[in-house]
């Protein structure tokens, strides 16, 4: 069904905006089609997002207007112009929908220019209930988890993935103790990464849709998938959230498919899986966007001082990244506790490398004592100039 109409307009004409194009599918779950069209175009509006290097923070605005059934409309200040639907079809209990995007991609959400946060990644791993629920969920398990790394690193804008943890995490509620917590800042710390993400499949288990006179039963699937954010440098958790859903499993119970198939991944299943995923990463970027990045001090010279962040996050000449002191102590218990003092110089960046940036000291005052693994903190960052 072609469908040229226009979805939203929202910001004036921009001269550097420019056209891209995307598609997205969703599941319609109780003949709900306005969900699964809002649900699709969110889709097709992240792959041009993505496709327009443009941050994954626009879709935390996407939502639906009540008044007409194939409206949406987002809050002002994001970096589209207007998007208009180029068709729409619904095949199999499957809505889909492709759309064109007018996108300004040098538009940033924040106050400050949009910067990449540096991820540590860990595997996810399977609850104890979802292990038993059936057999290859290891195999099904490795698989989410290439998906998943995948499609944080496609989301380059919002996201540096710096390293990836050998083996799972343990669950969140385990790293309140200080032991828990300084491993994971260890961690974080050997890769560089003021952010940790990692996950656990809490539900993979079966079920069966009822059939009737003119159907038989149909077997189901559960997913569920609680992800963490931690902060890296402090080790604490900073958001624990569960994405769950339920649909059609396209095998028979005891089939043991191979987890990396297409008719697995274009399965009803497959699609609500990659949704939730991206949804996933999408909260994500919406939660870490406007946070100012940290980085370590790596090397110290009569020159200047280099710092862990570099042109893969966004960094440019001009940036300027204020320095704080770790201190630590350990009481008469045996508990260590570490604290950071800010230090009122600034270091100004003078020349960039991809991972590394190379910084002097404003004011020509060359702070004392500073130390490699000493943070630096964003301040503030040089204003792009945009095309007329």
């Amino acid at each position: 069904m072609k469908a040229k109409y226009l979805l939203w307009c929202l910001l004036p004409f921009v001269a550097s905006a420019e056209w891209y194009s995307g598609s997205g599918s969703a599941v319609v779950f109780d003949d709900n089609r306005q969900l699964a069209r809002q649900q699709a175009a969110k889709q097709a509006l992240r792959s041009a997002l993505l496709q327009a290097e443009v941050s994954l923070v626009a879709l935390s605005l996407f939502r639906h207007d009540e008044v007409g059934a194939e409206l949406f409309t987002l809050h002002a200040g994001l970096p589209v112009a207007q998007i208009v639907i180029e068709e729409e079809h619904e095949t199999d209990n499957r809505l889909s929908v492709t759309l064109k995007a007018d996108i300004w991609p040098q538009q940033s959400m924040c106050e400050q220019r949009s910067v990449a946060k540096a991820l540590l990644l860990a595997p996810f791993s399977l609850a104890s209930g979802a292990a038993q629920a059936a057999l290859h969920n290891t195999e099904l398990t490795a698989e989410i988890n290439q998906r998943f790394f995948a499609a944080v690193r496609a989301a380059s804008t919002d996201f540096l993935v710096k390293a990836v943890a050998p083996a799972p995490l343990a669950a969140p509620q385990q790293y309140q103790s200080a032991t828990a917590a300084q491993q994971l800042r260890y961690l974080a710390e050997s890769a560089q990464a003021q952010f940790v993400l990692s996950g656990r499949l809490r539900n993979l288990a079966f079920g069966v849709q009822p059939g009737n006179l003119l159907k038989k039963d149909r077997w189901t699937r559960q997913f569920a998938l609680e992800l963490s954010v931690f902060d890296g440098v402090s080790g604490s958790l900073i958001q624990s959230k569960t994405y769950q859903s339920r649909t059609l499993w396209p095998y028979a119970v005891k089939a043991q498919p191979d987890p990396g198939s297409d008719q697995l991944w274009r399965s009803d299943y497959g699609v609500e899986l990659q949704r939730l995923l991206h949804d996933a990463i999408d909260d994500t970027a919406a939660l870490l966007s406007c946070v100012r990045i940290k980085a370590q001090v790596i090397r110290v010279t009569d020159a200047g001082v280099a710092i862990s962040a570099g042109s893969r996050q966004g960094v440019q000449v001009g940036d300027r990244f204020s320095l704080s002191y770790t201190d630590s102590f350990t009481d008469s218990w045996g508990n260590r506790y570490q604290s950071s003092t800010q230090e009122p110089a600034q270091l100004e960046v003078i020349r960039v490398y991809p991972d590394h940036a190379d910084t002097r000291p404003v004011n020509q005052r060359y702070p004392a004592a500073v130390q490699v693994r000493d943070q630096v903190q964003q301040d503030s960052f040089t204003e792009q100039h945009y095309a007329n």
